[in-house]
């Protein structure tokens, strides 16, 4: 049961949230016809007809057909192969159930759309969106064919979109767009005018409108002819400027790459190599923090209590019970970790799990716990950056990321024209270019110093023997191990306690406690273990997490729109 229930929770959220992806069906439209036939009296006659390739089990496929303002749908049906199906309506969104499994279903589709055309003083046009931004579906050959009700040579016909310049107007007047490939959510409106006397039954407006119908394909090809000369200069112009912007990026990235060598190299000719453990610069906290890529585990709570004990500010009194000493000289975060430890949680200057145990249990300490927490780790980070070991490069490092903003609109710019290239390009240049900015943050002479020995403390550690680190000062031994422990060293961690039940087997009974002067590496580890579970518990208890999302859509430009797609 324990693995059932977070499947089927997981399951539950995947419907609830992701609903059409948690059932989706797998389709492609291979081939799409539709056919709209003009009638004397304004109405349109459609006939459409769709061959859907099926992979896997399906009910039927969808279409969805907004009207625009004065007009409405009447008369859908559905067929296969003359055989009616079932249709379902909710509104402008029709389902037409035919279930099977992995084949091939040609589906036709009819209806009516009343007042399709739009007959004025001059002219009538049929001005349409059969799909639009809503579509989910690719339409991987469409041809939209309009019939007037009579043979004619007067005729105006141009798309948007998708359904520009894919016409092609007959010696009868039938005008075909042939759009081959449609992708999904994109507009495609169609919009062809022929003379007001092929519709006399058709209720007519008194306003003239081929002028401004012969304007509007003057403008938009104009804005075609505009958009294509953009496009060429664009194309041009980033063939230029964006190598040599990613050429001025490799050499800040391979300066970047040199400046951080020699510092290496020289933090290594300064290290102390006759050192066990590098010479303690600043508190284990702080250094844990800072060799940890300024990250603080729960284990570095337990790392700092030990450090406490070892600097003789807090002895052990009992095998799960502390006691505050003296507070005099103690850091800003030590004194934080103090009152958090041994005045919030425990009382009378002693500290217990028990005690730590019952406070975290509580979710109305749990606010009080995370606050003394955070400003445990702000303290711990003040004195990092009290120490400076990192140079002063804030302005030069937000310049770099906000060079970056310049580059977003091209983004926009370049997918607007339909130069992908270029945008995926700038994409990948602006991710460069931000992640220079935060990459270069070089340490100082001092900083770079704590890094590298720290490091090449911890390989050191790994090829250690028994018998050198029996030599070790019992602070070097306390030291490695709080730093492997707050840094969750796994290496440092498992040989200390390897080494402790060789040379001290008699304290593994953890019978003396009391002064640090009892507190040998041995008592340490066991002592750490336990500190290390109970903060690690007190952590999960009082943890939390958020989440969020959302959705949108989009319509035909000319007014309607739909789309197909399947259940």
């Amino acid at each position: 049961m324990k693995r059932i229930i977070p499947i089927v929770i997981f399951f539950f959220l995947l419907v609830l949230l992701f609903p059409n992806q948690a059932f989706a069906v797998e389709y492609s439209i291979t081939e799409a016809r539709i056919d709209a036939y003009l009638q004397e009296n304004g109405d349109v006659l459609v006939e459409e007809s769709f061959t859907y390739g099926f992979e896997g089990k399906f009910n039927g496929i969808t279409r969805e057909i907004i009207p625009k303002k004065g007009t409405e749908i009447n008369n859908f049906e559905a067929s296969e192969k003359g055989k009616a199906l079932k249709v379902e309506r909710d509104d402008y969104f029709y389902k037409i159930h035919r279930k099977g499994s992995d084949e091939v279903v040609l589906v036709d589709l009819s209806y009516t759309i009343k007042n399709g055309v739009e007959v004025y003083s001059d002219v009538a046009q049929f001005y349409w969106a059969f799909f639009d931004r809503s579509n989910e579906s690719t339409y991987e050959n469409l041809i939209v064919a309009i019939h007037p009700p009579k043979e004619t040579e007067d005729v105006i016909a141009f798309g948007y979109d998708q359904a520009y310049g894919t016409e092609e107007i007959m010696e009868n007047g039938t005008v075909y767009f042939a759009m081959n490939q449609v992708p999904d959510n994109t507009n495609g409106d169609i919009r062809v005018a022929y003379e007001k006397g092929l519709f006399p039954a058709a209720k007519a407006s008194n306003q003239p409108m081929k002028a401004e119908i012969i304007q509007d394909k003057k403008d938009l090809d104009a804005q075609v002819a505009a958009k294509t000369e953009r496009t060429a200069f664009l194309d041009q112009m980033a063939s230029i400027v964006i190598p040599i912007v990613g050429l001025i990026m490799v050499v800040l990235y391979v300066s970047l790459w040199k400046g951080h060598v020699n510092r290496k190299r020289e933090a290594e000719r300064d290290m102390d190599l006759t050192r066990n453990v590098p010479k303690q610069r600043m508190s284990l906290p702080a250094t844990i923090f800072y060799t940890n890529y300024k990250h603080l585990p729960p284990e570095a709570i337990s790392a700092a209590l030990l450090d406490l004990v070892r600097k003789q500010y807090v002895k052990r009194i009992g095998e799960d019970r502390f006691q505050v000493i003296h507070r005099e000289g103690a850091l800003k975060h030590e004194q934080i970790l103090i009152k958090w430890l041994f005045d919030l949680i425990g009382e009378n200057n002693e500290f217990s799990f028990e005690e730590l145990k019952q406070f975290t249990k509580q979710k109305k300490n749990h606010g009080t716990y995370r606050k003394y927490q955070t400003s445990w780790q702000k303290a711990v980070a003040e004195e990092v950056n009290e120490r400076q070991l990192y140079e002063d490069k804030k302005k030069y490092r937000i310049s770099i990321v906000l060079s970056s903003i310049i580059l977003i609109p091209f983004i926009f710019i370049f997918a607007f024209h339909g130069l992908i290239f270029w945008m995926v390009m700038t994409i990948l240049l602006i991710g460069t270019i931000t992640l220079y900015g935060f990459l270069y943050h070089p340490r100082t002479k001092e900083g770079t110093l704590i890094h590298y020995e720290w490091k090449a403390c911890k390989k050191r550690f790994k090829i250690l023997s028994k018998e050198d680190w029996r030599t070790w000062a019992e602070d070097d031994k306390l030291r490695a191990y709080i730093y492997g422990l707050g840094t969750k060293t796994q290496p440092i961690i498992k040989k200390n306690e390897q080494f402790a039940k060789s040379f001290y087997p008699s304290n593994t009974s953890n019978s003396e406690v009391g002064a640090y002067s009892t507190m040998d590496i041995s008592t340490f580890i066991i002592l750490g273990a336990a500190v290390s579970n109970n903060f690690d518990a007190a952590h999960q208890s009082t943890g939390a997490s958020i989440g969020a999302g959302g959705a949108g859509s989009g319509a035909g430009a000319g007014g309607g729109g739909g789309g197909s797609g399947a259940f």
